[in-house]
């Protein structure tokens, strides 16, 4: 194969005034988009990326942002990158994963300023449940888009691993992936979903995350009457074994016998709390820990209502009252945080890079001292 002729310094100074005056804009955009499968959509979209998300992702975690977008710059696409960045583009509606919007319930100002900053934590328990949401899904047998489809209009029972939903709720574009989701035909009977954790204890963001799922299946036109949410915490490092979902969602469905309330008692106020007035049965297994509740379709829509209402634009965000959470805030550690309410305890080192599009900051665990 001919090597490619070298640039001449001519295109060389072209290519570097022309990066200069289109990356801060192109940076802007990017930021505006919420998620990396957005920003690849949009990039695909243009003729930017034409390479599959996979391809994308794996570029930013290789390179970071700044560099996968950096890497965009070479003489054949400067046309296509202008016309991108000055061009009109339509407006859409703002994306969210369930994820995200389960976090605002542990600290919204941490989501908020993740969309204007560059941070990435190393975190040994994001690692765990990587790992371990990776051995469930192993478990699975794959299945076409057009099985699922017969056997949802033939009233077949499904279990689906890392189903993909999407729905548009309160002017905002809602997507996830649940972990476990059991159907029977368009009747929709349980939401399963798994968390790694040292401490096994059921928090605000798990309920509203099942919750979520529940509300995107009903969008999407299944039956939630008798749905049940169920969230299992295992601890970090676990092996999983072979059949562990399928007695984690056996043990539920036992427990949801013994009788669930739905019915929503919390008393008003402008920031819901999910876990109040709610009614769980918990089981307790040496392996895992288990929480089991009814959908309630109100409670979720009062819960995710108040968390879209920060992405449609409606609100300011509202950041913890806990000193714990900002003591412990990665944010906090990096003095991007105006609203912290006490100091950094120290747990956490930082490093700050330069980059082309701004700063870099990677937060981590301080090494103990000896």
């Amino acid at each position: 194969m001919t090597p490619p002729a070298p640039l001449d310094v001519h295109h060389l100074a072209e290519l570097a005034r022309a990066r200069a005056e289109l990356a801060p804009k192109l940076y802007a955009i990017v930021a505006e988009t919420n998620s990396l499968r957005a920003t690849w959509e949009a990039l695909h979209h243009a003729g930017l990326f034409p390479e599959p998300v996979g391809r994308f992702y794996a570029a930013v975690r290789r390179y970071g942002v700044d560099g996968a977008l950096d890497a965009l710059f070479v003489p054949e696409r400067l046309d296509a990158i202008r016309a991108f960045v000055d061009g009109p583009r339509a407006p859409q509606l703002p994306r969210v994963s369930v994820s995200t919007l389960a976090n605002q319930f542990y600290c919204e100002m941490q989501v908020h300023l993740a969309r204007s900053h560059s941070l990435r934590t190393e975190n040994a328990e994001l690692a765990a449940g990587a790992a371990g949401h990776a051995a469930f899904e192993a478990e699975a047998e794959e299945i076409t888009p057009e099985e699922i489809t017969r056997a949802i209009t033939a009233g077949e029972p499904l279990e689906l691993v890392e189903m993909p939903l999407v729905a548009e709720l309160h002017g905002v574009r809602l997507v996830g992936r649940a972990d476990r989701i059991h159907l029977e035909g368009r009747r929709a009977r349980l939401v399963l979903e798994f968390k790694f954790s040292g401490r096994r204890e059921l928090f605000p963001s798990h309920v509203v995350q099942v919750e979520a799922y529940g509300r995107m299946l009903d969008a999407n036109g299944f039956n939630t009457d008798r749905l049940l949410h169920c969230v299992a915490v295992l601890p970090r490092g676990r092996k999983v074994t072979d059949g562990l979902a399928a007695q984690i969602a056996e043990r539920a469905l036992a427990a949801a016998g013994e009788g669930l309330s739905a019915v929503d008692t919390r008393p008003a106020s402008a920031q819901p709390d999910p876990l109040a007035g709610l009614t769980t049965r918990r089981v307790d297994d040496e392996a895992f820990g288990l929480w089991v509740f009814r959908h309630h379709r109100a409670r979720a829509e009062r819960d995710l209502a108040w968390a879209l209402q920060y992405w449609s634009g409606q609100r300011a965000p509202v950041g913890t009252g806990s000193r714990g959470k900002c003591k412990a805030c990665p944010f906090n550690a990096a003095t991007l945080c105006e609203a912290a309410k006490a100091p950094p305890d120290g747990r956490y080192a930082v490093k700050r890079t330069e980059g082309r599009y701004g700063v870099l900051h990677v937060v981590q665990p301080a090494v103990a001292r000896r």
